[in-house]
């Protein structure tokens, strides 16, 4: 098989795993009648859970809510969703901060949005837009600001707050819940606010050494390899899903000779499991490997 073949295979038999693979995590549900019931929420993406949640109850029944079923659902000390209506329809949208203004998001199949809204100001998008113009004949990158003009509005209250907006080039689950929480603290020295956004790194880079045995075809014997992998993790997409690359070493033996080969893995890797003993699966291919003769 090809190498685009095999990336290709692999991609798509994670995909599987993906939309396959239950997660359910301790939480509870907000009934549209006030009632809090307690049981197992099914940890997905972002785009799954703006527009479902799954629910299993203490008899392990698993129930299917919609926004237009509950008020609100929540991971115990993590991401809070709530139901709101968003241009005629309702969505579950993720609760960042609770505060004197409130911050919110949701991702659909065109991407990142953000909410705000605050006590007597209704719910109201954070507009932002970036893409290409052209200007003397060259590409630059466009970004909107309509979203700085937006927050004045809803913080014009709050001295100062205008050059701390103006910094904001680009909404962001950091930037707004940061802001949104001094903002908080510079109009309320009652009580505190609330952050329930699930704290992420947008990107986290590991390397992991790993030793074992090769068998190339037309070779009897097996290679002792040597490398390392880097495993790329972008959580904000998905918790248990990896890139992982890196570069191994071993020597085979040819006609006498000795030769070196140097294979560089390509692999994406689906975690099934958090505890500590983790099973996974991995498709990919090694997409570059050369020989150099001693």
């Amino acid at each position: 098989m090809k190498l685009k073949g095999l990336i290709l295979f692999g991609i798509l038999i994670t995909s599987g795993v993906i939309h396959a693979q239950t997660d359910f995590r301790p939480g509870y549900i907000i009934q549209n009648a006030g009632d809090t019931v307690y049981g197992e929420i099914d940890y997905r993406g972002d785009l799954l859970m703006s527009s479902l949640c799954r629910f299993k109850d203490a008899d392990n029944t698993i129930y299917e809510y919609s926004p237009n079923d509950i008020a609100a659902f929540r991971f115990i000390d993590s991401k809070y969703f709530v139901s709101r209506e968003v241009n005629h329809k309702k969505v579950f949208l993720e609760y960042l901060i609770k505060g004197e203004v409130n911050m919110y998001y949701m991702r659909d199949d065109m991407g990142d949005h953000y909410y705000v809204d605050k006590e007597d100001v209704r719910l109201t998008k954070i507009p932002y837009t970036e893409g290409i113009k052209y200007i003397d004949g060259k590409q630059l990158l466009h970004e909107s600001t309509i979203h700085v003009g937006l927050l004045n509005v809803f913080m014009q209250d709050a001295p100062g707050f205008q050059s701390r907006i103006e910094k904001i080039k680009k909404p962001t689950h950091q930037s707004l819940i940061q802001l949104a929480e001094d903002y908080h603290h510079a109009v309320c020295e009652d009580e505190d606010c609330i952050i329930y956004e699930k704290r992420l790194p947008l990107l986290k880079i590991s390397i992991t050494p790993f030793a074992g045995l090769t068998k190339y075809k037309g070779y009897d014997q097996f290679a002792r390899e040597l490398g390392g992998y880097l495993s790329l993790w972008v959580p904000r997409a998905s918790e248990k899903l990896f890139f992982k690359t890196g570069v191994g070493f071993h020597r085979l033996s040819e006609n006498g000779d000795k030769v070196n080969v140097i294979r560089i893995p390509f692999h994406i890797q689906y975690i099934f499991s958090a505890y500590r003993v983790q099973p996974n699966i991995s498709a990919g291919a090694s997409f570059l490997s050369f020989k150099a003769d001693n």
